[in-house]
């Protein structure tokens, strides 16, 4: 079992850093099988063909992300809940050095088809209990009530998002030649969730502003 297990992890590896890489239509199961150090024929005793190991990949990293947000304690305090889910999609978005580009072949190359049954886990998952935590927190009057939770939602997923998948850009215009040293990572880890807590939270000047 072990050792089928750690088979099936060295395909997901190679297929990830490969289409990465190559894009979905560039790679093949052969190239696939080489940097794996396999047989390419034993591919098909773990999937069934290209296009499952693709979306294998995917909810590897992507669907595994949807489902911690999702199971968030359902009492936690809606400011903590959404510091817990930035970490978390910091902490997904370096899993792997593979997983940025990824994501955004996918969006440019397929405009994200591929990614339908991820994204359906997204939306049910991370997406939605986000939405959840911020209209908790308009209830309970920690969170800003003006704000419309499904664009609130989006904006503070996208701002780690982005940061992570336009990694030349932010490389480069913070002064670094080549890739983002890991600890401007964690620190833009500890920003994102004071950015998002400072966009949301009430103020005390605010507290009497009608919405």
């Amino acid at each position: 079992m072990a050792q089928t297990s750690d088979t099936s992890a060295r395909i997901l590896d190679a297929a990830e850093a490969l289409f990465a890489r190559l894009g979905f239509a560039a790679t093949t199961i052969k190239a696939i099988g080489t940097e794996a150090g396999v047989n390419p024929a034993l591919l098909y005793y773990y999937f069934a063909d290209k296009q499952q190991l693709y979306q294998a990949v995917l909810d590897r990293r992507v669907g595994d992300f949807a489902r911690r947000a999702a199971n968030l304690p359902a009492e936690i305090a809606p400011l903590e809940g959404i510091r817990r889910l930035v970490k978390a999609q910091v902490a997904f978005m370096q899993s792997s050095p593979h997983v940025p580009r990824l994501l955004a072949r996918e969006l440019a190359d397929h405009e994200a088809a591929n990614a339908r049954p991820v994204i359906r886990e997204l939306s049910t998952g991370a997406f939605r209990r986000l939405c959840e935590l911020i209209l908790a927190g308009q209830d309970d009057g920690t969170i800003r009530p003006d704000l419309d939770p499904a664009f609130t939602a989006i904006s503070i997923i996208s701002q780690t998002a982005w940061f992570f998948i336009a990694q030349p850009v932010v490389s480069g215009v913070m002064g670094y030649d080549g890739g983002l040293p890991a600890e401007e990572a964690a620190q833009f880890a500890e920003h994102a969730v004071r950015f998002a807590h400072s966009a949301v939270t009430v103020r005390p000047d605010r507290k009497r502003e009608q919405p």
